[in-house]
């Protein structure tokens, strides 16, 4: 990283929100076009749903509420109650398996259903409004659609040991999870904003498939004075997954990177990395893994610091990035072009709104040659 950008990512990891004097967010200078997509974003890293927790995230204009039961069960719902509107997440709890409503103490069982109100009267026939959600690799994902459909994907899952969380970030920005998402493929900023070295790369997307793969060797990365190799994975546009096997067999890293659409150019950028070492020679795998368990997490979180600047400066660049929908591509920017046209399988029109605007292929294509 250029040394005159470091006081402005470092500003920008302390607050917690890219509030920079010295130029507005992208979303304050031009108004938002572009939708929502549609897909499984990242609310939450898994250890902050702990369970008998109840937390409100914003997601696409809305907010969800999340919860997770007694007995580790986790849901996710829209905050209101379907008594009289209150909101789940402003004083609610959960009691057992059950959510209950801090205004009348409705009751809501684990399907979303009314079990039982606050003054012993049977319960009405009502329900709470579910979102679709699932756990993998140490996140929480909610699914999003512009028309209300149910999941047509599934989140991949990697070999990961989940007794161990991940030591993570979150940050408020200006932008848009596509943007985000294509650093995966936009190698030429590799080199000029992270300092890599000796990079050699390969992958794009594929059409039709719903998560991609980036292969990748490099010096510069976070293992300072190595020539390292790692494999990024795209999980849609709410996720890129890095993975980097340690050598001699020592462990693997994991880098995580989720952006979650929260308002019309707005997001919610959530980082986390996890170092997770091999077991001691001579005992079962899940047993040596378990013995070595607090080492990893206190160099889970050196290295979250120190991925954490390097990460930034990429914030500080999405934060105020405009989005050029007609990009001038030079050779060596990586298939930009061919990601962006992959990325729109992940578009529906809404009502009243416009979908993405589709570069054509032929052009997307001949930019990259």
């Amino acid at each position: 990283m250029k040394p005159h950008l470091k006081p402005l990512v470092k500003n920008l990891l302390s607050s917690r929100q890219a509030d920079l004097l010295a130029a507005a967010p992208a979303d304050t200078l031009h108004a938002p076009s572009r939708p929502y997509p549609n897909g499984w974003f990242c609310l939450a890293f898994t250890d902050e749903v702990r369970p008998g927790s109840v937390t409100t995230r914003p997601l696409a204009g809305a907010e969800v509420v999340l919860y997770r039961t007694a007995n580790g069960t986790l849901r996710a719902v829209r905050p209101r109650c379907p008594h009289l509107g209150a909101h789940l997440g402003v004083g609610g709890w959960v009691e057992g398996e059950d959510i209950v409503c801090p205004f009348h103490q409705f009751a809501f069982g684990p399907d979303g259903t009314c079990v039982r109100t606050g003054y012993g009267e049977p319960p009405p026939k009502a329900s709470l409004s579910p979102y679709p959600v699932c756990e993998a690799n140490g996140s929480v994902y909610v699914w999003w659609h512009a028309l209300g459909l149910p999941p047509q994907w599934d989140v991949p899952l990697f070999p990961m040991d989940d007794r161990q969380p991940f030591s993570h970030d979150t940050f408020d920005l200006a932008g848009h999870p596509q943007d985000v998402i294509e650093n995966a493929f936009d190698w030429g900023h590799l080199p000029t904003l992270h300092g890599l070295k000796g990079l050699d790369i390969e992958g794009a997307p594929v059409a039709g498939q719903q998560v991609g793969a980036v292969t990748a060797t490099a010096r510069g990365t976070m293992m300072r004075g190595f020539r390292q190799s790692y494999t990024l994975t795209v999980i849609g546009l709410a996720t890129i997954a890095a993975r980097t096997v340690l050598p001699r067999g020592a462990g693997s890293l994991y880098v995580m990177l989720h952006a979650t659409p929260t308002g019309p150019g707005r997001i919610q950028l959530r980082f986390g990395t996890k170092l997770e070492l091999s077991g001691v020679p001579g005992l079962p795998d899940r047993m040596g893994r378990a013995a070595v368990m607090p080492v990893a997490r206190l160099l889970s979180a050196v290295l979250q610091r120190v991925a954490s600047v390097d990460t930034g400066a990429d914030l500080l660049m999405w934060h105020h990035q405009e989005h050029v929908e007609h990009p001038k591509l030079a050779k060596g920017d990586g298939p930009i072009g061919r990601y962006r046209q992959w990325a729109q399988q992940f578009y529906t029109e809404p009502t009243g709104g416009p979908a993405a605007p589709r570069p054509s292929r032929t052009e997307a294509i001949r930019a990259e040659e």
